[in-house]
């Protein structure tokens, strides 16, 4: 049973969507912003469920925050000033702590930038394109105080993700495309699909199917053999053999990643890309690429959303009743 439902969660998870009478709300903490809100938690109280927050930009955090009804949370991403084309102001819509809790089944969040703590209690949860790596003790953590099922971690760039709870488990969820500075480490009572992320020490599971990830640094054990997993083309620098298909050891990083020293100019998320002649391009399951650049849902650089954003905005000072006051925006789409 356990790995039946695994296996349909690749086929269901994308399938939330928003209600037909959604409602869309700016929310933006900067006093001289003329927004819907200015208060996350007002934002909270006011909306209805399914409605969709644009958390903007700001200078200063949003703080610790809590919603447990069914939301859709758009933030502008991270890593702004580093990539091509992002935003034409380069601000995070910062938490200090965010939790989806019980009551928020459905949600969806993205583009945000977490500084702590992101805790999910909710079911059916998308958690995705967001930064939560800023210290040792950020993570983002699963069934905190409940037990959760079919949730997706996708595209995240991260310093750990995993269970709190060693009792409360996280059923049927995905961990996908994430890039992680530390590890993923969940208890013996969740299953879970682990693919196409890039971890830095140790992949911890157990009755999970791991694939097509990669694991770079020697510090870290690796990936854990426990009970129930099923290994499949995955890249790890350990020497240890890995039971399964497809499964590669002894990898040296530089020869992988396109800018492993960081020493080529590239950002902090755009050098996990692969490069040209990696030996992890194709090297997946069913020729994918192995990495949280391949596979279905591949990372997004800076964590943009899936929405239209302006990425330079030309506005002059001054206008005239002849002229007008005109101002030239570039828009690009996202996927």
């Amino acid at each position: 049973m356990r790995k039946t439902k695994i296996l349909l969660l690749a086929t269901v998870w994308w399938g939330i969507s928003l209600p037909a009478m959604a409602a869309s709300w700016r929310v933006n903490n900067n006093p001289a912003v003329n927004a819907h809100f200015s208060n996350f938690a007002d934002a909270v109280t006011g909306a209805i469920p399914g409605d969709t927050l644009y958390i903007e930009g700001s200078l200063t955090s949003y703080g610790t925050q809590t919603f447990n009804k069914k939301l859709i949370l758009m933030g502008p991403g991270y890593f702004l000033d580093q990539n091509d084309s992002t935003q034409a102001v380069n601000l995070n819509a910062i938490f200090d702590n965010l939790t989806i809790d019980t009551g928020a089944d459905g949600s969806e969040v993205y583009g945000l930038y977490i500084d702590n703590q992101a805790i999910i209690n909710g079911n059916n949860v998308v958690f995705a394109r967001n930064y939560n790596g800023g210290h040792s003790y950020s993570k983002i953590i699963l069934a905190k105080s409940n037990i959760v099922t079919n949730c997706a971690v996708i595209q995240n760039y991260c310093n750990f993700i995993g269970t709190f709870d060693s009792f409360k488990g996280a059923y049927n969820c995905m961990i996908s495309n994430n890039i992680v500075a530390a590890e993923i480490a969940f208890n013996q009572y969740s299953t879970l699909i682990v693919f196409n992320n890039v971890v830095k020490n140790n992949v911890n599971v157990y009755y999970s199917v791991i694939k097509n990830n990669i694991q770079y640094s020697g510090t870290g054990y690796g990936f854990y053999i426990n009970t129930g997993n099923v290994f499949e083309y995955n890249f790890t620098i350990k020497t240890v053999t890995l039971p399964g298909t497809g499964n590669v050891s002894q990898i040296v990083p530089s020869e992988i990643f396109v800018d492993f020293d960081g020493t080529h100019g590239y950002s902090t998320d755009g050098k996990w890309q692969l490069k040209a002649d990696s030996p992890a391009i194709g090297a997946g399951e069913n020729g994918t690429d192995c990495g949280a650049f391949g596979g279905l849902t591949p990372y997004v650089l800076s964590g943009q959303p899936a929405i239209p954003h302006i990425f330079e905005a030309i506005v002059p000072s001054a206008g005239s009743t002849q002229s007008g006051l005109p101002v030239t925006i570039k828009v690009k789409g996202q996927n």
